[in-house]
């Protein structure tokens, strides 16, 4: 079976069987869910008790003495964020507890004019400025710029270290070998709010740091890391909390108008974090600069929330104006690409914000990596995005010595290249990526599932299996042949109707290989718990 997205459909019910002892347990389809995630019941158990201890997170320890006495002796902190959900969320979390112990501390947090991480000039005003600089998300590859400091830093950082590394005390769980794996798959939201744990019981705080877990749920979900059991733990508790937030049980207006903004009514799901909340709280960052971010997520006045929320509502609309406008201009150069390795843009300087989603959105229509590059008259800063089985940041390693400064995970990096360099690295990727292509890929397809067995108790066993993110994806759905009836085509958005459902596609790619009338065709789909009778189309029979 194949779809018009050219992927082969490979039904998962078919060739994996749950075990018997756990269909006992949970019953068939929880069972056959979690069989095809190679995964058991023990994944659901997500209470705060099944938390690791922090103790094998390098540096985790001596990290959170320094800061304690840093903070003792009223010593000047600042902390050095990213403009992402993950950089922001990890920055508010850390700012909020060492104000609450009386800390002299300021956040900064970078815009993407200036680049991703520390620049050598920030790193020498830093030094004359603070006692002490901790890094949020960045500075793993900052060798050059940390090295200039002539002030004590501790990086807090989850992204890939390169051979050489900086000379400061790095917390960063992908550098030790031996710790449990769970632990290097954190955000560094997820490390921050680990950090939190351990300064308040340095500095003797009374603070719950059980109410952070939102900031680090959000942090955990933007970033795509894989919803291991201890990322579980940590999402799973965070949506309780934003749930009690976006209830008005929790004092936190601005978070609550994000959600109401989003328009979530009842409660929370990771795919609401995903598709809404952290779209939201990453657009400041991608146009302009991300501190209204920053402010929202910690804004406990209701009329600045208001204030707060409505000029990310307006930066919100421009992003998504000049995602789009920047999405056009790389089709035209991607449709010409088809039979690369690899997807290489080119586009101007004003697109370096939205550079990632234009890359995620190619590496997804096309199934191969897509590289965004956003050339100034100097630099070229680039986001790359991978795909099923291609590793881009190991891929990229060995054209490393083309960038100024790069970083990132195996499904996501971004560079910074001399502008006269794009050329050479244009011809040099496509050779490293010759390994590494997949012309097809495939959709993984849960089980079969006519539309007449969509009920409330499958509503509510979906409702059981969450949190969903990397590596525990949602359930996809394989329907009997249907008459596909068009109801609205917008934009990006085409809405279809069989009998009393909705189809929704958001990928203007696949609409666009939609012709109607059809034949009764089978369509591959999600179920969007949000909306009554309303389906998510992943896919359409060939």
């Amino acid at each position: 079976m194949r779809g018009i997205s050219g992927k082969e459909w490979l039904l998962l019910s078919e060739v994996i069987k749950p075990d018997e002892e756990l269909v006992r347990k949970v019953g068939y389809l929880k069972a056959q869910f979690l069989a095809n995630r190679n995964m058991d019941e023990t994944v659901l158990e997500n209470k705060l008790k099944n938390l690791l201890p922090p103790f094998e997170i390098p540096n985790i320890t001596t990290a959170s003495e320094i800061i304690a006495e840093y903070v003792r002796k009223g010593k000047r902190i600042v902390l050095f964020g990213d403009y992402d959900v993950d950089g922001i969320t990890g920055t508010a979390m850390l700012y909020h507890l060492l104000k609450q112990a009386g800390a002299k501390v300021l956040p900064l947090l970078p815009s993407r004019k200036k680049g991703y991480g520390l620049t050598k000039e920030l790193a020498l005003r830093l030094s004359r400025y603070a006692d002490l600089l901790i890094t949020v998300d960045n500075g793993t590859s900052a060798v050059e710029e940390l090295n200039l400091m002539s002030i004590p830093t501790i990086v807090l950082d989850h992204h890939n270290p390169g051979e050489d590394l900086p000379s400061v005390l790095i917390v960063n769980p992908k550098l030790g070998r031996g710790e449990v794996r769970e632990f290097r798959e954190l955000s560094s939201s997820g490390l921050a709010f680990y950090l939190s744990v351990l300064l308040r019981r340095e500095l003797e705080l009374d603070v719950d740091v059980r109410d952070y877990l939102h900031l680090a749920c959000l942090g955990t979900v933007a970033d795509v890391v894989p919803m291991n059991l201890l990322n579980r733990i940590i999402v799973s508790n965070g949506i309780k909390l934003l749930n009690h937030i976006l209830k008005g049980s929790l004092p936190l207006p601005g978070m609550r108008l994000l959600m109401e903004r989003s328009g979530i009514k009842e409660e929370v799901s990771s795919r609401d974090i995903a598709f809404s909340l952290a779209p939201r709280l990453n657009a400041p960052g991608r146009v302009a600069k991300p501190y209204v971010s920053f402010k929202l997520i910690l804004e406990k006045d209701e009329k600045r929330a208001q204030e707060l929320m409505d000029k990310i509502d307006r930066l919100n609309q421009y992003r998504k104006h000049l995602s789009q406008s920047a999405f056009e201009e790389a089709l035209k150069q991607a449709q010409a690409q088809k039979g690369e390795r690899v997807i290489v843009i080119r586009l101007e300087e004003w697109a370096g914000g939205v550079a990632g989603i234009v890359a995620g959105r190619l590496s997804k229509a096309f199934n191969k990596p897509a590289v965004v590059l956003s050339v100034g008259r100097e630099y070229a800063s680039a986001s790359v995005r991978g795909t099923e089985g291609v590793d881009v940041y190991t891929s990229l390693k060995v054209l490393s010595h083309l960038f100024v400064k790069w970083g990132g995970h195996s499904s996501a990096a971004g560079f910074t290249i001399r502008s006269e360099q794009v050329p050479l690295f244009e011809r040099l990727v496509k050779e490293v990526f010759s390994e590494e292509w997949r012309e097809r890929g495939k959709v993984y397809i849960d089980m079969s599932l006519p539309f007449s067995s969509i009920n409330q108790n499958l509503y509510n066993l979906l409702r059981e299996l969450e949190p969903y993110g990397e590596g525990f994806p949602e359930p996809l759905f394989l329907s009997e042949p249907v008459d596909l009836m068009p109801v609205r085509r917008e934009e990006q958005k085409l809405t279809l109707r069989v009998g009393d459902f909705f189809l929704v596609v958001w990928d203007n790619l696949l609409t666009k290989s939609m012709e109607f009338p059809v034949r009764k065709r089978r369509v591959v789909y999600q179920i969007d718990r949000r909306r009554a009778k309303t389906l998510l189309l992943v896919d359409l029979e060939a």
